[in-house]
């Protein structure tokens, strides 16, 4: 089966550095247009692609009882669509004009209490939407520091990519693919100082295995144990950290997943608890935001889970 970490990525630096250029000379317009015939390229050229967004709009059609779009080659269409227009956001979100977009940071309240104390805290974040966002976060708080896992080199390449356009842009980034206990050792010292530590929790990892069963769009899926085993051993809580684009406006919200005061007590029962209501997260925002879950590999593969 396939592994979206065995995944090529769908644009390279080059092509992403031309789009750039042509939406700082000529607007958002013109890049909109040349996107068509790139992503109806991506559509023809890509079939793991093409077939996980229509298995994904099928599980969600059936879920919401049709009330969100139908799974027809159309609307596949339009969700790669979606996902070309989030790479130009993230472009523009990391050149530093964050203005030319609109957003709220309206459902950001369980950021204010965790702010208020100074703690650091392990966050739960996910393809759905446009992550890369969640940097206006650092217009209310300005002192928040953040470091992302990463589970392959194309985060680490695009990464590198957004610090050519700004070099301000870079983020801390540590591959847990190559994890160590010196990184292990960072983590710690980082969550006492105050620091946040997002990690991925919509995609398993590497060697498959370390996943927890839920229940997702009516359907059985595995989530990765990493977000929830992180927070348990650094003794951290856990949130969830969402920017996705409602009528074309991103909306930011952020939910406490768990704090488990006793740890020597946290069960399998309840780290499954708190998988299911990440996945519960990860529902709403397919609901209120169909095209904006950019996980195009077979989700809904059958391996053993927690």
């Amino acid at each position: 089966m396939t592994h979206w970490a065995d995944l090529n990525e769908v644009t390279t630096s080059l092509g992403i550095r031309l789009l750039f250029l042509v939406y700082r000379v000529f607007g958002r317009l013109p890049v909109l247009i040349i996107l068509y015939p790139v992503i109806f390229w991506f559509f023809i050229a890509s079939k793991v692609a093409r077939n996980s967004s229509l298995e994904y709009l099928n599980q969600l059609y059936l879920y919401s009882n049709g009330a969100t779009p139908k799974p027809t080659s159309i609307n596949v269409f339009k969700h790669l669509y979606a996902f070309g227009e989030c790479i130009l956001d993230k472009l523009i979100i990391w050149s530093g004009r964050l203005d030319d977009l609109e957003y709220s940071l309206d459902g950001l309240e369980g950021f204010d209490t965790l702010v208020g104390k100074k703690s650091g805290a392990v966050i739960v974040v996910s393809h759905l939407g446009n992550l890369d966002f969640c940097r206006a976060i650092a217009r209310r708080y300005p002192d928040l520091r953040l470091t992302v896992l990463v589970h392959t080199t194309h985060a680490v390449k695009f990464n590198q990519l957004l610090k050519s356009i700004n070099p301000e842009s870079a983020l801390n980034i540590i591959q847990v693919s190559k994890f160590s206990m010196h990184d292990a050792i960072l983590l710690s010292e980082k969550i006492q100082d105050g620091e946040l530590i997002a990690i991925a929790g919509d995609r398993v990892p590497l060697l498959w295995g370390n996943t927890v069963g839920v229940n997702f769009l009516g359907s059985q899926a595995n989530l990765p144990l990493g977000p929830y085993l992180l927070a348990k051993s650094l003794g951290a809580p856990l949130f969830s950290l969402t920017s996705i684009k409602v009528d074309g406006q991103y909306q930011l919200g952020c939910k406490r997943i768990c704090d488990w005061d006793d740890l020597d007590k946290v069960s399998t029962a309840d780290v499954s608890a708190a998988a299911q209501t990440f996945a519960t997260v990860l529902e709403d925002g397919c609901l209120k935001a169909p095209f904006q879950w950019f996980n195009f590999y077979p989700f809904w593969q059958i391996n053993d889970g927690f």
